[in-house]
């Protein structure tokens, strides 16, 4: 854990792994988040280890229940259909107005995120269970950020993020199961849209790439 220097800066630094915890499947849905143990293992006060947990709970990652304390948030179909809408919505428009507006230098970010994020292992054994590395999961994260990094609206911008930590949760809830999904190919055909500047290419393979998602958790295909 980081120096203290300011309860605001440990708890900043406890969220952010919790986070990370969460959203690379080391917690599993439903898990309980006990808040002595958390700060016991943080070496932190439990003041410190409740005001992480408020955060991630007004992010929607975890649940706040006044009697039974914190837990991971459980999968939910109806939930997921709904960010995924409200991902095809947003970041479609996002991903047209960065492609419109991006210029070479926005090209060689996209080109070199890309080659980092196809020449990264994804997964690793944690515990005997099958868990999605935390360095390809920043490097997945920065990838589809730069897509939409040249959309000149902040507001856009900012939605979209805040969307993609509780997509990330069920994808990642849904990595068992994702034996026949060619990660790299998705990417690849992405960027490679992104790249030619074809709009309605891209915003088609993003469409399928983040509804593969829900069809493999909830076996819908």
């Amino acid at each position: 854990m980081a120096k203290r220097n300011g309860s605001s800066t440990l708890s900043e630094n406890v969220t952010k792994k919790l986070q990370s915890d969460i959203l690379t499947g080391r917690y599993e849905p439903g898990f309980p988040l006990i808040v002595s143990e958390l700060a016991k293992g943080f070496d932190v006060s439990v003041a410190v280890v409740r005001e992480a947990l408020t955060r991630l709970a007004s992010q929607g990652l975890i649940l706040q229940n006044p009697n039974h304390g914190f837990s991971v948030k459980t999968v939910s179909e109806e939930e997921l259909n709904s960010i995924i809408e409200a991902r095809l919505i947003n970041e479609s428009a996002a991903l047209r107005l960065s492609i419109a507006h991006g210029d070479l230098t926005w090209e060689s970010n996209v080109i070199a995120v890309h080659h980092k994020l196809s020449q990264t292992a994804e997964y690793e054994e944690v515990n005997q269970k099958l868990a999605v590395r935390e360095e390809w999961s920043d490097i997945h994260r920065q990838f589809h950020f730069e897509l939409f990094a040249a959309c000149p609206n902040p507001v856009l911008q900012d939605i979209c993020r805040r969307l993609w930590d509780l997509s990330e949760f069920y994808r990642h809830c849904s990595i068992t199961q994702q034996s026949t999904r060619d990660g790299r190919a998705e990417h690849k055909a992405l960027t490679d849209a992104v790249l030619s500047r074809d709009s309605d290419r891209a915003v088609e393979i993003f469409r399928s790439h983040i509804q593969l998602t829900a069809d493999i958790l909830f076996d819908n295909r």
